[in-house]
């Protein structure tokens, strides 16, 4: 049985990406025969290492030189623009990256998707997840994969998710919430978190450093962090703050470290296919969306024993038991988060017990135990759908 998984840019970055790529390579490695088919390819090699086991189909090479190839005829080249400049028929307007989808795009994804005969797909996104129950063959086992939260979903697309998840044979979700939710609109309804590999690795905990990491986008609240930051600032000058990733917001964030004249404080870096080097030297983690599905890097800091303060939003407060391995602060209170980290800077001993716990439990995440979850599912899909 093989199995494949539909995901947007298996080059990129962020969550889906790096928790898709620890399963397939978890799945590849235990014996199943998996293809990753990504809508899209925008570098040489993916950013995150996957096993060479796992076949890596990309439907749109959209590096720069790669999508209109230097010998194309001419009328081949206009047809491929025309469909371009169309928007997507399929992707549902509201989804985070509709913008990046075209009509082109739709004729590849539905073109691939026709070809597939038997085995498992598993889509990622609510878009991916309706489009797979339209196309795909009936024969065609259809797991529809939710990697955020059900409310965070704009209200047509939430329409949309009530009137088409009945008919994927699995959904799956990643926190208590959500289940509690899809259980009415799916009876084949599965919990299964993100896993990780679990590192041998501790960091130190005793550089003057905080780190954040993620997309420059208003859902990862980096402009909140650094409100919050300003504050922390004025008490502990001598700390820094370095936030890794890339997006749209980057120049907005730029002004704020100009208003808020702590630019000799925080570094904004490019994203690192080595963000758990990074961690190393830092001595919290500090997570400060508007919403979050999960929290991949809260595992990442957590499994290096780096305390984390967040804020309560649905997947951290899944991840972390506040006081015991981490600090959750109200969802959207700046002072309360500049509070959290205050208190972790001037309580050493407070940093490592935290960090020391978080390391600790964090275990039941472990790539093995996640991992074991989709064993089961896919052993024994035939006897959940009924």
């Amino acid at each position: 049985m093989k199995i494949y998984f539909i995901v947007y840019n298996i080059y990129g970055m962020g969550g889906t990406v790096k928790t898709t790529v620890n399963t397939v390579n978890y799945l590849v490695n235990n014996g199943y025969n998996v293809e990753v088919i990504s809508l899209r390819r925008t570098s040489k090699e993916p950013l995150f290492k996957i096993d060479k086991k796992v076949k890596v189909t990309p439907l749109m090479d959209v590096r720069r030189g790669y999508l209109y190839s230097k010998n194309s005829i001419f009328f081949k080249k206009l047809i491929k623009k025309c469909l371009l400049s169309i928007p997507s028929l399929f992707m549902d307007k509201n989804e985070d990256l509709y913008k990046m989808f075209s009509l082109f795009s739709d004729i590849k994804l539905v073109s691939k998707l026709r070809k597939i005969k038997v085995g498992v797909v598993v889509t990622t996104i609510p878009s991916l997840n309706i489009i797979s129950t339209r196309v795909l063959r009936k024969n065609v086992i259809k797991i529809g994969q939710e990697h955020k939260p059900y409310d965070a979903h704009h209200k047509e697309l939430q329409n949309r998710i009530k009137c088409n998840y009945d008919k994927l044979d699995v959904l799956t979700c990643l926190t208590d919430r959500d289940y509690n939710y899809y259980k009415n609109l799916n009876k084949n309804v599965f919990k299964i978190e993100n896993g990780i590999n679990l590192e041998p690795q501790k960091a130190k905990l005793d550089n003057k450093c905080i780190i954040s990491a993620g997309r420059f986008s208003n859902e990862k609240g980096f402009d909140m962090l650094l409100e919050a930051f300003s504050i922390v600032v004025k008490k502990h000058p001598d700390w820094k703050l370095v936030i890794f990733g890339e997006g749209k917001e980057k120049e907005k964030l730029k002004s704020i470290i100009i208003d808020k004249c702590i630019y000799n404080n925080v570094m904004l870096m490019p994203k690192s296919n080595k963000l758990s080097e990074e961690m190393l030297e830092a001595s919290m983690y500090v997570l400060s969306s508007r919403y979050e599905s999960f929290g991949m890097v809260l595992l990442e800091a957590m499994t290096l024993g780096i305390p984390c303060v967040s804020y309560d939003c649905a997947g951290p407060k899944e991840i972390i038991k506040d006081g015991e391995d981490g600090i959750l602060v109200p969802e959207g209170d700046i002072e309360a988060l500049a509070e959290g980290i205050n208190n972790l800077i001037e309580d050493k001993n407070l940093r490592k017990n935290l960090g020391d716990k978080a390391k600790k439990d964090i275990s039941r995440y472990s790539l093995e135990k996640i991992g074991d979850k989709w064993r089961y599912i896919l052993n024994n899909i035939s006897k959940n759908i009924n």
